[in-house]
């Protein structure tokens, strides 16, 4: 399983990471992820689950709802845009 996870964190150019809960497994793959360069979005519904040393980041908080899921992706889409990951007709 982890193995699986390596390789889509490997062939990927952006990982977004849900602290939401403080996944252990969560912290575990975004250090994976810094290790190969990759560009980390970190995403919660609780700031207080964002590891302090991960404060330099901009996160992204949603709601855990239909507004919030609309929101968040809008939001994706906004930071994806300035890293030039995704079309601008978004």
């Amino acid at each position: 399983f982890i193995q699986d996870i390596f390789d889509l964190i490997f062939t990927s150019q952006v990982v977004v990471a849900d602290f939401t809960g403080k996944n252990p497994n969560v912290f575990y793959e975004v250090g994976i992820a810094h290790t190969l360069g990759k560009t980390v979005i970190p995403i919660t519904q609780n700031m207080e689950d964002v590891p302090s040393d991960l404060g330099h980041h901009r996160v992204l908080k949603y709601l855990p709802n239909k507004e919030g899921y609309q929101e968040l992706t809008q939001d994706l889409i906004k930071r994806l845009k300035t890293l030039t990951i995704i079309e601008a007709q978004y």
